[in-house]
């Protein structure tokens, strides 16, 4: 089994497909945990493919849907069966993925164990909550340009910090979250 996040984002497009479903993604990653798991709809509305109409609703639910279960304490990851058929471009996603390839495996680099017991049940389940709620405010923000940035930034930092049992990561991911929800209220005081 491969280790290396940035060899896991090798697994995740299909290249004898033109397209990529999210239950494919889903399968790939079953055995990993949750974190690689957040880390990849997070990438995809970080990356321009998030500039795409939808695709961020999309990634916030996704997302949303991946950290109730670890809010809730499921061993295992499930997603509707509408969420597990929506595709994308396979060719779209290597190409995203590859320009994010550099930054992980730069900031692979800085994750280490630390602060253990923010990964370990209960703070990882109320940690998982508060991104849900960050995930959610993903699907507003698709109306303001490059708005849905900060929370995709946010949600990547804390799938690395989750996915590599770094404390120092989830909390610096949960502060970039605290700016999510302050955008979020920004957005809505404007209309």
């Amino acid at each position: 089994m491969r280790n290396s996040i940035v060899d896991l984002l090798d697994d995740i497009y299909d290249e004898n497909s033109g397209k990529t479903s999210l239950g494919e993604i889903v399968e790939r990653f079953e055995d990993r945990g949750f974190g690689p798991l957040l880390l990849v709809p997070a990438l995809v509305a970080l990356l321009p493919t998030g500039a795409i109409p939808g695709v961020p609703t999309i990634c916030g639910i996704t997302l949303f849907f991946i950290c109730i279960q670890v809010a809730i304490g499921r061993k295992s990851p499930w997603l509707p069966t509408s969420l597990k058929e929506r595709q994308v471009d396979s060719d779209k996603l290597k190409r995203a993925l590859g320009k994010a390839k550099p930054y992980v495996a730069k900031t692979e680099t800085l994750l280490q164990p630390r602060i253990p017991f923010l990964s370990d049940t209960p703070a990882k389940n109320i940690i998982a909550a508060y991104c849900a709620v960050a995930a959610l405010c993903m699907i507003p923000l698709e109306a303001l340009p490059f708005a849905v940035a900060l929370p995709a930034f946010a949600l990547c930092i804390t799938a690395l910090g989750m996915t590599n049992r770094d404390g120092v990561f989830l909390i610096i991911g949960m502060l970039l979250q605290l700016g999510t929800g302050y955008l979020v209220f920004k957005a809505l005081a404007m209309m």
